[in-house]
């Protein structure tokens, strides 16, 4: 009996282990001249990024996206498995932008984990 209890518990940890969903909203200012760089995503995930600022923001990416997001304006994109992007302040003015994330797995931005 005490197998059956110990297998069922076994089997259910692992059909609901992966079913995890990470969203997080965070508000995040890039100082002049800095970048924030999302790494390689082990995940599809879902952003959402307002610039919460008048001045542009810089995407850097090896996909075909949008070179830039423009003052006070929204970016939405689904940023493929093992893909990274990187955001560049390239003013003199901070800039601060608002930051939706979705996916099953977490993303390091700047090398730091975002749960």
């Amino acid at each position: 009996m005490k197998n059956i209890i110990l297998l069922s518990s076994v089997i259910f940890i692992q059909l609901f282990a992966g079913n995890h969903k990470v969203d997080v909203w965070k508000t995040i200012t890039i100082a002049p001249n800095e970048s924030i760089d999302i790494n390689k995503v082990k995940a599809p995930a879902t952003l959402e990024i307002k610039n919460l600022s008048d001045e542009d923001i810089a995407l850097v990416s090896e996909l075909k996206i949008l070179a830039k997001i423009s003052g006070k304006s929204e970016f939405k994109y689904r940023l493929p498995k093992k893909s990274s992007l990187k955001l560049e302040n390239r003013n003199t003015k901070p800039v601060s932008i608002y930051l939706h994330y979705y996916s099953s797995k977490s993303i390091f931005i700047n090398n730091k984990e975002l749960r």
